[in-house]
């Protein structure tokens, strides 16, 4: 008997509480070269557990532009106090092997150009979990190849409009009361961090109704569930799909959605969505097979999983399954095999 990690645990990584002042900066172009120079940083950091790149990522100004840009109105003071410390404090990269554990990986999927900007995409993998971060890169006035902004797979939007959507809720006229309230969401962050999900719900369910509307609490409360089984894990994804029907990247979300329901077909439709947004990664055949083997289609997940072995031999979890399932066929005899 095979034993199937369906569910994955969608990771949410670095939501700051940042403040925000509005810079204009000229963007400077960035080489192929360059763009590729620094994902290869970022690997072989990750790879030594060294988390100072990814902790200087972002170019600080840049970021805290696209912040105001993306709010669009001008925050009030309180907001608008330690743009730069909130970067450091967050340490991005800290977060990032935090959620990484043991066993995960950060890999780059590819680099490309858009809109005549360097972009660098990676793989965030942990446990069954899955997300995306595609970087949108600047260079700086010393020449350094920082990151202005980042796309999040699982939110489906650039992490700076993120941000100031969550400023935007706070910045409304909210009692002071459910103000202090929200200085609980770095506690919440903590607990998650630290695997305490049933603490880190209660915690939650004490927001305020209207701050837990927002995208970006959602996504908090979808990591949240994801841990306290799958009905719970289920509502959320519901209640997050109510919130944002339109949201052009639902796919990530709904491959659990639909495989929790059971309905097989429509979670390998997502997986096959993702996989053309993203524009072919080859862990998408993991999904892909494990799909095929709760259909009970043992050729087909089988000629998956060789295909997930040839393009990432090291992917530990895809090797096993291949090999017990190739076991399984030659007990079974050749009418089995393909």
């Amino acid at each position: 008997m095979i034993l199937l990690p369906v569910r994955k645990i969608h990771i949410l990584c670095f939501l700051p509480a940042l403040a925000l002042f509005s810079c204009s900066i000229p963007d400077r172009p960035v080489s192929k070269e360059e763009a590729l120079a620094l994902a290869h940083r970022i690997e072989r950091s990750v790879i030594q557990h060294d988390n100072s790149v990814l902790n200087r990522i972002f170019d600080e100004k840049a970021f805290a532009g696209r912040v105001a840009k993306a709010g669009g109105f001008f925050f009030k003071k309180e907001l608008i106090q330690g743009v730069i410390e909130g970067l450091h404090k967050r340490e991005f990269g800290k977060e990032i092997l935090g959620a990484l554990g043991d066993s995960g990986s950060y890999e780059l999927i590819k680099q490309y150009e858009k809109d005549h900007k360097q972009h660098i995409l990676f793989r965030l993998y942990s446990d069954g979990s899955v997300n995306y971060h595609d970087f949108e890169l600047i260079k700086r006035e010393d020449e350094s190849v920082r990151a202005a902004d980042l796309f999040v797979y699982l939110s489906g939007e650039d992490l700076s409009k993120t941000i100031a959507d969550a400023l935007q809720q706070v910045n409304t006229d909210i009692s002071k009361e459910e103000l202090e309230k929200l200085n609980t969401v770095n506690t919440i962050k903590s607990l998650v961090a630290e695997k305490d999900y049933e603490k880190a719900g209660q915690y939650y369910d004490q927001l305020p109704a209207s701050i837990k509307k927002g995208k970006a609490f959602q996504i908090i409360h979808v990591t949240i569930c994801a841990n306290l089984g799958n009905e719970k894990y289920l509502q959320a994804i519901n209640e997050y799909r109510s919130l944002y029907p339109h949201d052009p990247n639902m796919y990530l979300m709904m491959v659990d959605a639909y495989t929790l329901q059971q309905n097989y077909p429509m979670a390998l439709e997502s997986v096959n969505k993702l996989d053309s947004l993203i524009d072919k990664d080859p862990y998408q055949d993991y999904q892909r097979g494990l799909l095929y083997l709760l259909m009970k289609d043992t050729v087909r997940a089988l000629g998956y999983f060789e295909q997930l072995h040839k393009n990432m031999p090291a992917f530990r979890q895809g090797t096993m399954l291949l090999n017990r399932l190739k076991k399984i066929r030659d007990d079974e005899g050749p009418q089995h095999r393909p």
